[in-house]
């Protein structure tokens, strides 16, 4: 599964959204109003999620855990505001790792009805993975991974059955190449040649250039 953050404003990249809806790949987006739901339903977000998921395109609602330093009571209302859209799971981001946090994220997880993505960004104790349909446990800049030792704790040397790792700032004639990296580590994530310190705020070039030729 490609894990595509769709960090941009719809009338910012208006040409992002439309690509997803045209293109042949299905990514599951992952849709971030205002670092989270926002306060209020957002009648842009309101049409343009609509469209996506109109096109068959599945979504899921950004949620900042903040590693563990969000109030309980402040996630929850995150997860409830992601029900004014047609969102199908929650993505929680800044997850802590330590098991000092496993019980917090434990307890967060509950109060979702649809997929759980949880992303510490790195290696975190095999607890997580019970909690979560996917967990990302790369997050980082492709000189980072491609250096990146490949035992990730399996006897094959791939990660997780479940895990996903997000590369980011890929060289765009490296695309292929990190593509099959990431691939022989990890079934899901995301490779894209945007870079930081924004590297969500639009699509890759290749998915842009497939739903061009369409």
């Amino acid at each position: 599964m490609m894990l595509l953050p769709l960090y941009v404003h719809p009338l910012a990249d208006p040409g992002a959204w439309d690509a997803l809806c045209r293109g042949g790949d299905r990514p599951t987006a992952i849709v971030n109003v205002h670092n989270g739901p926002g306060a209020g339903r957002d009648e842009v977000y309101t049409v343009a999620t609509a469209r996506l998921h109109r096109s068959g395109v599945r979504m899921l609602g950004y949620v900042d855990l903040d590693y563990g330093n969000r109030a309980n009571g402040e996630v929850w209302c995150d997860i409830v505001g992601w029900s004014q859209y047609p969102v199908g799971g929650i993505f929680f981001d800044q997850v802590p790792a330590d098991a000092a946090g496993l019980r917090y994220v434990t307890q967060v997880v509950r109060a979702v009805r649809g997929s759980v993505v949880l992303n510490p960004g790195t290696r975190c104790l095999p607890g997580y993975a019970a909690l979560a349909d996917v967990v990302c446990t790369f997050e980082g800049p492709w000189e980072s991974y491609v250096d990146a030792p490949p035992a990730y704790g399996l006897p094959d040397g791939r990660d997780w059955p479940n895990a996903a790792h997000l590369v980011y700032g890929v060289p765009a004639e490296q695309l292929g190449t990190a593509t099959a990296l990431l691939l022989s580590r990890a079934p899901h994530g995301l490779v894209t040649d945007l870079r930081a310190p924004l590297p969500y705020e639009g699509l890759p070039s290749s998915l842009r250039a497939r739903a061009a030729v369409r």
